[in-house]
C-alpha cells in the first residue's frame, strides 16, 4: 500500500471515503446490469431460433428456386399441349365438315392429325417427368414450412421475453443512474476524478475495501505491517493499494 503524499479529504475524512465507496458499489451494479442487458439468456435463444430459421429459409429457397423451374417447364409444356389439341381439334372439324376437299385433303390431315398426336403423347410424358420430379420438391417444402411454423411461434414468444426482459433491465439501470448522481456529488472532485481514472483502467473497479487483510479489488493480501500502517493512518488519508494500485479503504 502507497500513501499519496498530501492527498487526503476535508472535514469527516472518513466520510468521502465511503461514500466514495458507496458511488463504486452503484457503478459495479450498472456494469452488472449492462452485462446482463448485452448477454440476455432470452436473446441467446432467440438468436439461436433465429439462425435455424435462417438456415431453413436458406434451404428452403434452393429447393423453391428448382421447384420453380419446373413449374415454368410444366407451364410450358401445357400450353404446347394445349396448341397441338386445339390444332388437331380444328383439323379433325374441318375433316368432317366435308370441306376438305380431296381424298388426298383428307389423307393429309388424318396424317397431320396422327403427327400431332404423337407429339402430344410425347410432351405428356416428359410432363409426367416433370411431375414426378417435382413431387419430391413439394414434399420437401411442406417438410421445411411444418418445421418451421413452431420456430416462428417460438421466436415469436422469445421477441416478447427480450423486450419485457429488457425493459425490466432498463428500469434498473435508470434507477441505479439516478442513485449515482447524489453519491457523486458528495465525492471531491479531486478524489472523484482519480477514482474515475482508475475505474477506467482496472476493469471497473476504481476503490476497494480492506477485509481481513486482503484488498477487494485485486484479493491478494497485504504484509501485516502495511494494514497495520493503514489503520493507523489519519482519518480520511487517501491511500492506494500496493498490487493494483486501487485507492483502498479499511
Amino acid at each position: 500500500m502507497e500513501d499519496v503524499p498530501g492527498a487526503s479529504v476535508g472535514g469527516d475524512g472518513t466520510a468521502p471515503l465511503r461514500q466514495l465507496l458507496a458511488l463504486q458499489d452503484a457503478d459495479t451494479l450498472a456494469d452488472q446490469l449492462a452485462y446482463r442487458r448485452r448477454h440476455l439468456p432470452e436473446q441467446a435463444a432467440l438468436d439461436l431460433v433465429q439462425s435455424r430459421l435462417g438456415e431453413m429459409d436458406r434451404a428452403r429457397s434452393i429447393v423453391a428456386a428448382e421447384r420453380a423451374e419446373l413449374s415454368v417447364r410444366e407451364g410450358e409444356l401445357e400450353s404446347e399441349t394445349a396448341t397441338l389439341v386445339a390444332r388437331s381439334a380444328a383439323i379433325d372439324e374441318r375433316s368432317r365438315s366435308g370441306s376438305a376437299g380431296s381424298y388426298r385433303d383428307q389423307q393429309a390431315m388424318a396424317a397431320e392429325i396422327e403427327t400431332l398426336d404423337r407429339r402430344r403423347a410425347e410432351l405428356e410424358e416428359v410432363e409426367l417427368g416433370v411431375l414426378e420430379a417435382a413431387e419430391p420438391l413439394d414434399v420437401e417444402l411442406a417438410r421445411i414450412d411444418a418445421e418451421r411454423a413452431p420456430l416462428d411461434a417460438e421466436r415469436v414468444v422469445l421477441e416478447q421475453d427480450v423486450s419485457a426482459a429488457t425493459a425490466s433491465l432498463e428500469v434498473e439501470m435508470a434507477e441505479t443512474a439516478a442513485r449515482r448522481a447524489p453519491l457523486a456529488a458528495g465525492v471531491p472532485a479531486p478524489l472523484l476524478a482519480e477514482y474515475e481514472t482508475l475505474r477506467s483502467r482496472l476493469g471497473g473497479v476504481g476503490v476497494a475495501r480492506l477485509v481481513r487483510g486482503a484488498c477487494e479489488g485485486c484479493h491478494l493480501a497485504l504484509p501485516a505491517t502495511e494494514v497495520d500502517r493503514l489503520h493507523r493512518a489519519a482519518a480520511g488519508e487517501v491511500a492506494h493499494c500496493e498490487q493494483c494500485g486501487r485507492i483502498l479503504v479499511p
